[in-house]
């Protein structure tokens, strides 16, 4: 009988043997370094270690998630080398994805404060993250969403059972998500503070799981209990981070806390060395999953002695990932739930997606979501899909903030040729069945002083349309400065150009890049100039009060990435104005005439307008620009008096603050390159060449008076040499330019900020 007994124990001891130890990886969090994770799986496959549960925190969480719900190594660097992943970390639109539609006039404002003032105290609202989240967060929500319905939410049931790490810092607390829905468990724990915005579960606020626990492998072995747990840690070769890198103090924030132990006996710690690198370094995926796939291969025979078994083959492995796949429902949804908002802002946003099937497919989900990214009355936007199947549909959940009521705006622009403005600008807004914005401005400096009051209405119909007013009260003072460094002359200025307008405009949406507008413009100018720069103090300046009403249509393309130092995207404008005119003109003491001159006319104009950049290799691209502008009207009462009122080709920065005489004409074609270097994403170098040609040139006659030239019979220049970098606080540029046809042809100049002026009555 005691022969049995013992012979009864050792065929189960032998058993168990061979069926071997369970095993348990554990993926820590690092950063884009976290990417490793991916090589030690890959190591692991190969050589048929076995994967039986899964846990990670951060990056360790988007890996180890993914590998979960049945992607491959192969797929998990493909999804991260792709230009969509790019987009995703950066929060950057791509230029088909900007809704044209949605953008407001540029100003020139460098700081947005939003002020909540909904209670009886008001509360500033500063940005929560680096990083626009839009992009991954309806990535995250197409990526997990399919493989979490197919799992019914309960992540034991995924390819291979799951957990990760959250911070609930509501209620300073570890949590630790096995359920629910994959996509918000997996943002939760990667939500580094500062570089992504929290999310919100159950009324908790969710940060980054490294804040508590970096490396779960005490939750892995509490729920999952493993025979063997194999760690890897990524969060290795952090320097002590500088003062003034946030990024890096974050990153250390929510890696260093934690114990990178392995509970137990039966483990393994793949402890990767990794040189100082970036939290966000993914350009350097190659090299990290090498460090991951190597550091496997030098503790593989230690891996093998402590599990008895080896895993499927590969043949079997990739049947029952796909058996699995393979149970993911279709995404098509059926209706779309909102959270956040009062009843009538539900009817603006229900009404801003073009629901004209009861079945909608995730392409359009996706270019109605995107259209309320850009919406300016919408601060955050945060999307989820849940499944039923009872009718085998998810529904598209969205859970909206809209902006703050109130927004202070402060620009400055400083530069060493003595130019210096000053913006001031607030705004309200408010959203119910319609989108109300109403704004008001203040700029003034040596060059401009400028008031903006305006208002806009958009309205959600099947085709959205807005009405949008503005009046703008604009002023120009052109001395004789010299435009070089620290120079400066307090001597009277020459022209003085007063304008007063109101502008009233409709537009739709023509692309989702581009619009259809058409407006009413009435406006006065006041110019004041004298015939000569020698003018002395005891001179009366001559006056031309011109008045206009105009009316106009445009169709407008803009993508472009930036409003003044742009080096992608493409800008097209076509736009047809006509209108009615008077000039009252009074000479002064510097003029050959004594009686006063009134003049009434008609106008017509017709302007095209492209510039755009051509990507070429290894940070290159080439810009062009092309201009071709014809204004039909009569000379004025005089030389100054007609060049004023005609529009000028200022193509850059520099031209911008100029008083060119000789750029100026009623009909005009400008051509421009602009080869442009990118350093990196907020620097480059560009050379701009431009060559301006008046179809005819007004020209001044010995008594003042104007008179055209003959067609085509000059050729002006513009060259231009920049660095510009565009730094959080503002762009700094360094410009050497060179104007041909003008007193003082070069300049160089040192300038913060943006240059950026009210629109004229008789502008597009």
């Amino acid at each position: 009988m005691l022969r049995i007994f013992f012979f009864i124990i050792v065929l189960v001891a032998g058993g168990t043997a061979l069926s071997g130890q369970s095993v348990g990886l554990v993926l820590s969090g690092g950063g884009s370094k976290g990417l490793a994770h991916i090589g030690v799986i890959k190591a692991l496959e190969e050589n048929r270690i076995p994967i039986d549960y899964i846990g990670g925190t951060s990056m360790g969480a988007i890996v180890g998630s993914l590998y979960a719900m049945g992607y491959t190594c192969d797929e998990m660097i493909a999804i991260v080398s792709c230009d969509d992943f790019k987009s995703w970390m950066s929060g950057e639109l791509k230029e088909e994805d900007r809704y044209y539609f949605k953008e407001e006039y540029p100003g020139p404002e460098l700081l947005n404060i939003a002020i909540d003032a909904k209670d009886s105290i008001s509360k500033t609202r500063l940005p929560l993250s680096f990083i626009p989240n839009h992009l991954m967060d309806f990535a995250f929500m197409e990526i997990f969403s399919r493989a979490s319905a197919a799992a019914s939410y309960n992540f034991d049931s995924l390819f291979v059972p799951f957990l990760c790490i959250g911070a609930d810092i509501s209620n300073s607390k570890e949590v630790v998500f096995r359920k629910g829905d994959l996509a918000q468990a997996v943002r939760a724990s990667m939500t580094v503070p500062l570089v992504f915005r929290p999310i919100v579960l159950d009324g908790n606020i969710m940060y980054d799981g490294g804040i508590y626990n970096n490396f779960p492998a005490n939750r892995v072995k509490e729920v999952f209990n493993p025979d063997v747990i194999i760690g890897s840690k990524a969060a290795k070769g952090n320097q002590p981070p500088d003062e003034y890198d946030v990024m890096k103090q974050m990153e250390n924030i929510v890696m260093t806390p934690s114990d990178y132990k392995i509970p137990g006996d039966a483990g393994i710690l793949l402890d990767m060395d990794f040189v100082s690198q970036d939290l966000l370094a993914f350009d350097k995926m190659d090299e990290f999953v090498k460090i991951g796939y190597e550091a496997t291969l030098l503790k593989l025979d230690s891996i093998r002695m402590m599990i008895g078994r080896v895993a499927d083959d590969s043949i079997s492995l990739h049947n029952r990932r796909g058996a699995f796949v393979a149970s993911w429902p279709e995404f098509k949804f059926r209706d779309i739930e909102l959270e956040g908002l009062n009843e009538k802002q539900e009817i603006y946003v229900e009404n801003s997606f073009l629901k004209s099937d009861p079945v909608i497919g995730l392409e359009s989900i996706k270019r109605e979501y995107l259209k309320l990214v850009n919406d300016k009355s919408l601060t955050y936007l945060y999307p989820s899909a849940r499944y039923s199947e009872k009718d085998s549909l998810f529904t598209f959940k969205l859970r909206v903030i809209p902006e703050a009521p109130l927004e202070a705006k402060f620009g400055l622009f400083i530069s060493t040729t003595g130019q210096a403005q000053t913006y001031l600008g607030l705004s309200f807004r408010e959203i119910q069945e319609v989108s109300i914005l109403l704004k008001g401005s203040l700029q003034f400096g040596r060059l401009y002083d400028g008031l903006n009051l305006g208002f806009r209405f958009d309205y959600p119909f099947r085709t959205p349309v807005f009405f949008r007013g503005n009046f703008n009260y604009n002023r120009f003072d052109y001395n004789t400065t010299n435009p070089n460094f620290f120079y400066e002359d307090m001597k009277a200025s020459y022209i003085v150009e007063k304008e007063i307008n109101f502008r009233f405009d409709v537009g739709i949406p023509y692309s989702n890049n581009s619009i259809l507008v058409a407006g009413l413009g009435v406006g006065r100018d006041q110019e004041i100039y004298y015939m000569t720069k020698d003018f002395s103090s005891t001179d009366t300046a001559d006056v031309s009060l011109v008045n206009l009403v105009s009316a106009y249509g445009a169709y407008e393309r803009n993508s472009l990435n930036n409003r003044q130092f742009s080096t992608r995207g493409v800008f097209l404008k076509f736009s047809l104005r006509a209108g009615y005119g008077s000039e009252f003109y009074s000479p002064g003491s510097t003029s050959d005439q004594v009686l006063n001159e009134k003049l009434n006319y008609y106008w017509f104009s017709a302007r095209f307008e492209n510039t755009g950049y051509l990507p070429l290799k290894g940070g290159f691209s080439l810009g062009y620009h092309y201009v071709m502008h014809a204004a039909f009207k009569p000379l004025l009462s005089n030389y100054f008096s007609s060049i004023i009122g005609t529009p000028a080709f200022q193509p850059n920065l520099i031209t911008k603050a100029l008083f060119m005489e000789n750029y100026r004409a009623n009909q005009y074609i400008a051509v421009g390159l602009m080869p442009v270097y990118s350093f990196g994403k907020n620097m480059h170098a560009k050379l701009e060449a431009y060559g301006y040609f008046p179809v005819q040139e007004i020209l001044r006659e010995a008594d003042n008076n104007a008179y055209l030239g003959n067609y085509f019979s000059s050729m002006k220049t513009v060259y231009n040499a920049s660095v510009n970098y565009l730094s959080v606080v503002g762009p700094i540029g360094f410009h050497v330019g060179y104007i041909s046809a003008t007193d003082q042809p070069w300049t160089v100049q040192l300038s913060f900020g943006f240059l950026l002026f009210n629109r004229k009555s008789d502008e597009d």
